[in-house]
């Protein structure tokens, strides 16, 4: 179910950019800060790459918790 709410709204995202000269510069910012993070992890070497499976970690972490504090209001309610 998640694969294809990111499909529909990166979908939604590249048409929007296509017609819209603000979000194309917004989604070009976007690919170019992921140019970024990807070389600051391969030439930052292993402690780069271990700092941001941390943050990917946490981020997972907080995002459950907050999926799980949902799914029990649902049954509560």
């Amino acid at each position: 179910m998640e694969e294809l709410l990111a499909g529909i709204f990166g979908g939604a995202v590249v048409y929007v950019a296509g017609k819209s000269d603000i979000m194309r510069g917004a989604l070009k910012g976007i690919i170019k800060m992921g140019y970024s993070v990807a070389d600051a992890v391969t030439s930052g070497g292993g402690e780069t790459l271990e700092s941001l499976k941390d943050i990917m970690a946490e981020s997972k972490a907080e995002y459950e918790a907050v999926k799980a504090a949902k799914a029990e209001a649902a049954v509560k309610a």
